[in-house]
């Protein structure tokens, strides 16, 4: 069931997205190839970055390399495909980012699920395929979970992410709406604290509580952020105020009497 949910759910919500966004389903399909190319140059460069300083999927550094070579290369693809691809140039608002958002979490949750799914074969049929035993251990276990669990996890993944990465898309749309590329910068440092969390939880002496926590602060937080970056997008794609007298915009700051 869970396989369901990392599959077809992300093609759902971009249906979804679509009739109440008031977008079109490429914008979904720009999103979701994005992620697939940006995905391709992050494990590559991750991969190559791990041999060559011998370091371990578990090892603080490579939580390191992967979050710095995420932050930078999402970020910057997402400002990139903002500012050249046709469908954003006359759609620099919210509903855009988001449409955005949901093709590019919708790649990662079906990689993700395919990942998992590799997983459950490998452990099942070839074990000896994975030779650190304590990958070997941890894989075992995530196959061992039950299927409420699975579905949980599954569930989790879909919705929280979206929002997560709601949240990045917005930002960097903020800095194609308003021409600031400080933004992009603010992104990718978001998106790489986000992951350093992430991935240093379970050094943490209750790792479990820690998870839940995180995701707590996640919805929360990260729900208030997006309201706030909804409202600046808002903010930014409103029209100037025009002069009653001429229908021309009118160049008075707002609140400020004429001379």
């Amino acid at each position: 069931m869970e396989y369901l949910v990392y599959f077809i759910g992300p093609f759902l919500l971009g249906a979804l997205g679509a009739r109440y966004l008031n977008q079109r389903f490429r914008v979904f399909f720009v999103g979701f190839l994005a992620f697939f190319l940006a995905w391709i140059v992050m494990q590559t460069v991750a991969t190559l970055a791990s041999r060559t300083l011998h370091v371990s999927e578990g090892a603080f550094l490579y939580g390191l390399i992967v979050s710095v070579v995420a932050g930078l290369v999402e970020e910057s693809t997402r400002y990139l495909v903002f500012r050249q691809f046709a469908p954003f140039r006359t759609m620099r608002n919210w509903n855009a980012s988001t449409m955005y958002a949901l093709g590019h979490h919708g790649m990662e949750t079906v990689i993700v699920g395919l990942t998992l799914l590799l997983t459950v074969l490998v452990v099942k049929y070839k074990p000896d395929a994975i030779s650190d035993p304590a990958l070997l251990k941890q894989c075992r276990v995530l196959v061992t979970l039950g299927d409420g669990v699975k579905l949980y996890n599954a569930g989790e993944r879909l919705f929280v992410g979206l929002l997560i990465h709601t949240c990045f898309s917005g930002v960097v749309m903020l800095a194609v709406a308003r021409s600031q590329v400080r933004y992009v910068f603010l992104a990718g440092l978001w998106h790489f604290a986000h992951n350093m969390v992430g991935f240093n939880l379970h050094r943490l002496p209750h790792a479990s509580l820690a998870a839940k926590v995180w995701i707590a602060v996640i919805l929360i937080g990260y729900t208030f952020l997006a309201l706030r970056i909804y409202h600046a997008l808002q903010k930014t794609a409103a029209p100037p105020p025009t002069s009653p007298a001429t229908g021309q915009p009118s160049r008075m700051l707002p609140g400020r009497c004429p001379d």
